[in-house]
């Protein structure tokens, strides 16, 4: 275990400057944007939308993201990783401040589009760029260090903004759970969200030969068809589905069931990123010794008994501990399912993969959310942990499938192109 740590820490300490300087910047991000997700849910309840709106709302964000997921992938190729990163938060900055300072509900939609333009852009840039600044043998170690940065930093992220309603409601002599309160609290964010583009400013990015937009989308198709890439898209599909219906609306979850006050709500969600960026520090060393799918595989099982108790826990205490453990365990294989696509993926297939994995979630997250809307109006979130438990359980179930196929042969090549 020694061996293993000094090991993972001499590969931590040996990443390019390029890669540390974007790490900084996935840690500020982080910050900020735990802030947002933690209250721009309540926020938007508080503004006086109900939870057929809030569905909306959130659906739009993937719809967004979905339909831009490709376009994004190919302009990344053209215009390379740190720009394309860079752009994407200047413009989830202006979807944010746009979102919380509108007075109008349509101005709230043109929002959530817009934050979805800039997750579709990091979501193709991110693993690419992390893959064309690491060197092989250590993109198991970075996405998992980019990963636990951005849970460690929510962490502080979670744990202030737990009090921020509260001095703003002070200053601003309002309520703590005023829409007042929540949008002041949501623009302090907004400004440490854009504080993260200042290390990437300062990446060197070696130049590439670009290919136009046709070549582009010509090997997307390509990429489309190739088995592997397929059954890698499908348990993301399929999680993303569940959790959409279920994982944005925890906090809500938290307020009506226990009547949660922010500060402790807060405080919950920050030991959860805690205990999420340490978990994923582990990922790898696991991966060494059962190989990165069956590590996915156990830990996202060992998740859902915990799901349920969440669910269905009658006392405050057990809730907050079956979250925090569910947590660790559901999200510990998420940079390691980076890892693996980064690793199936040719070098100049790397941003369109990554956009087709951010295509994929941005589906089932599309849809996740407005069901739930619809459904928590009606029924409650019984229904709805109960839905999430079983997509959670059927995507694990394929990815076993596609466990015994790919780690039989852990250093087989990509599969070549197939045409129709």
């Amino acid at each position: 275990m020694i061996n293993a740590l000094t090991q993972q820490w001499r590969r931590m300490a040996g990443l390019s400057r390029n890669a540390k300087l974007f790490l900084s910047m996935v840690a500020i991000n982080g910050f900020g944007q735990n802030i947002i997700w933690l209250f721009l849910t309540l926020f938007i309840l508080a503004r006086g939308n109900d939870k057929t709106f809030l569905g909306l709302f959130m659906s739009l964000i993937s719809l967004a993201a979905l339909f831009l997921s490709i376009p994004m992938g190919i302009l990344t190729s053209q215009i390379g990783c740190k720009r394309a990163v860079l752009v994407g938060v200047f413009i989830s900055v202006a979807a944010n401040v746009l979102l919380v300072l509108s007075p109008f509900d349509g101005l709230l939609l043109l929002a959530a589009a817009m934050m979805g333009t800039g997750n579709a852009l990091r979501m193709a840039a991110g693993p690419a760029f992390i893959a064309q600044n690491v060197a092989d043998e250590d993109r198991s170690t970075a996405f998992s260090l980019q990963f636990s940065l951005t849970t460690l930093t929510g962490f502080a992220g979670s744990l202030i903004a737990g009090l921020m309603p509260a001095w703003f409601a002070a200053l601003l002599h309002v309520g703590p759970e005023s829409a007042t309160a929540y949008r002041a609290t949501l623009l302090v964010a907004c400004g440490v969200f854009g504080i993260s583009a200042l290390p990437l400013l300062m990446v060197q990015e070696r130049s590439r030969p670009s290919q136009d937009a046709t070549s582009e989308t010509i090997l997307f198709m390509r990429s489309l068809l190739r088995r592997d890439i397929l059954w890698l898209m499908t348990p993301q599909l399929i999680i993303a589905l569940g959790a959409g219906l279920l994982i944005p609306y925890l906090n809500v979850f938290l307020k009506e069931r226990f009547a949660i006050a922010d500060s402790l709500l807060g405080l919950t969600f920050a030991i959860s990123q805690l205990l999420v960026g340490l978990g994923a520090l582990a990922a790898p060393m696991l991966a060494e010794r059962w190989g990165e799918l069956r590590t996915i595989v156990a830990t996202q099982l060992l998740s859902l008994p915990l799901l349920l108790t969440l669910g269905f826990a009658p006392v405050l205490g057990v809730a907050i501990v079956a979250l925090w453990l569910r947590a660790v365990l559901m999200n510990m294989g998420s940079p390691l399912y980076t890892t693996f696509a980064m690793r199936l993926a040719r070098k100049e297939e790397q941003s369109t993969v990554g956009a087709m994995l951010g295509m994929a979630w941005s589906v089932g997250q599309m849809i996740g959310p407005g069901i739930s809307g619809a459904v928590q109006q009606r029924a409650g979130f019984t229904p709805l942990f109960l839905t999430t438990g079983t997509t959670y359980l059927a995507a694990t179930l394929l990815l076993q499938t596609f466990s015994k196929e790919t780690e039989q042969r852990p250093a087989m090549e990509p599969e070549p192109f197939h045409t129709m």
